[in-house]
């Protein structure tokens, strides 16, 4: 089959690196501004499940190697592979809920914005990811840390089946009586995934009537006394509250009473998914008790918070158009370690829009137990996220260099990696570490099995 022979076969687009639109194409597939240097050899934005069929089989007759967009959001351009054959899935955006078995059908590239919009016109709701403009696909291959993840759990534990175009060009449904591993694979293996999800089929959850967001705004030089304290009592707060310490720019009302910290400062805030107000008040009270709030800087306390609004202060904080570094650190340390880490660091920090973030696991349970159905398997007390953000291609270098200085700091503290936010190009190593051990081991033998050619990119050093 030719490159005319596939295109008369499908719906969607097939374009060559030839094509005089073909930069333009590459450059637009990729959310973040700092676009990678790498550049397939095809890119086929399909229409189709068929579409998809058959660019996996063109790509295994002319001995292609694969790579698979699913939304664009991806922080290190993954998609971007030298002489791939790149399946597009930006234009597969269907949703379809059944409201009798509390049930969503999504195609890949639904952001969670658009899926949010749907849900809650009949008191639904997901765990989507906290910044809206990011393609469920790669959220939830990645593993799908999203709003209420401590309650709902990871938004791949959500997953009951899938539509998958497997190596040898089939079109398979994976559930749990037919093609389990495939799902259990589909749940959690990032991008060490062996096929193409066309379609999932999720389980949903009724929107808790009182979301309620506690914020409180500390200078940064607090960061690690009021680490240590939310560390002390995360565990005393149920699941139902996400609870975070953001090192974060400061608003403009705080902006002067920061200069002395570079423009940064520390915000605890907490919300609870809880469904009145009395319940959430009597919850995040205990948030009153910091032991430093006499330093408190201002505070927004018990705020009635809509998931669309919150989802609008995700968006706020990943601002478009920009270019981004990412990087991830699950941690057992006592968090007052890396906050103070971090803090030195954005105290030289070149860009003022940067941003760290360290989520706490909250409730009684255990938060590091292994589910044995889902590839996903590497969690901790928190989880630290560390982004550099700026604007101007002048910043590159400086801007680099200080987000790797920052997440080589933050090495000393780490037991592992959430891969959907970790630069897996840079330090390949963090892929096994993003896995428990056996989720490892299980998951190459399933790539073997399914994909033993290698049909889709196993490796990420050599791009």
């Amino acid at each position: 089959m030719n490159i005319e022979t596939l295109q008369s076969r499908i719906e969607g687009k097939v374009t060559t690196s030839t094509d005089p639109r073909y930069e333009q194409l590459r450059r637009n597939l990729i959310w973040n501004q700092l676009t990678p240097t790498r550049y397939p050899q095809l890119v086929v934005q399909v229409a189709s499940e068929n579409d998809v069929v058959e660019a996996v089989q063109y790509a295994r007759a002319n001995n292609m190697k694969i790579a698979v967009r699913g939304g664009g959001h991806s922080w290190i351009g993954l998609p971007l592979c030298d002489g791939s054959l790149l399946i597009d899935l930006g234009r597969l955006t269907q949703v379809a809920i059944n409201l009798h078995t509390r049930t969503a059908t999504i195609q890949p590239a639904v952001t969670g914005q658009a899926l949010n919009q749907q849900l809650a016109a009949h008191g639904l709701a997901f765990p989507i990811g906290h910044c809206p403009n990011v393609p469920l696909s790669g959220f939830l291959l990645n593993g799908g840390l999203g709003w209420n993840s401590n309650e709902w759990g990871p938004a791949c534990f959500s997953i009951e089946a899938a539509h998958v175009v497997t190596a040898d060009g089939r079109l398979v449904v994976a559930n749990e009586k037919h093609y389990a591993d495939l799902l259990w694979a589909i749940r959690g293996a990032g991008p060490r995934f062996f096929g193409v999800v066309t379609q999932y089929l999720v389980k949903l959850y009724p929107v808790p009537r009182a979301i309620t967001t506690s914020k409180y705004y500390f200078p940064l030089q607090c960061i690690d006394e009021v680490g240590a304290w939310t560390g002390n009592i995360a565990r005393q707060l149920p699941r139902s509250v996400e609870l975070t310490i953001f090192c974060s720019p400061a608003p403009s009302a705080l902006g002067e009473q920061c200069r002395s910290s570079n423009g940064f400062m520390c915000i605890l805030s907490a919300t609870a998914f809880l469904d009145t107000r009395g319940e959430a008040a009597a919850t995040l009270s205990l948030l009153e008790n910091c032991p430093v709030l006499s330093q408190c800087l201002g505070k927004e306390v018990l705020q009635p918070t809509s998931l669309k609004t919150l989802l609008e202060m995700g968006g706020m904080l990943w601002p478009e158009r920009h270019r981004c570094l990412a990087d991830t650190v699950w941690s057992n340390s006592p968090p007052s370690q890396p906050l103070s880490t971090l803090r030195e660091y954005f105290l030289k920090a070149p860009s003022p829009e940067s941003l760290a973030v360290c989520v706490f696991s909250t409730g009684a349970e255990d938060c590091t137990v292994v589910q044995p159905e889902a590839a996903f398997s590497m969690m901790a007390e928190t989880l630290l996220l560390c982004y550099a953000i700026w604007e101007q291609p002048e910043g590159d270098d400086t801007n680099t260099a200080w987000h790797r200085e920052t997440i080589a700091a933050l090495h000393a503290f780490a037991v592992g990696h959430y891969i959907g936010e970790s630069d897996i190009i840079t330090e390949p190593s963090r892929i096994e570490r993003s896995f428990a051990p056996a989720n490892w081991q299980r998951l190459q033998s399933l790539r073997r099995t399914y994909d033993p050619d290698g049909l889709f990119h196993r490796d990420f050093s050599d791009r």
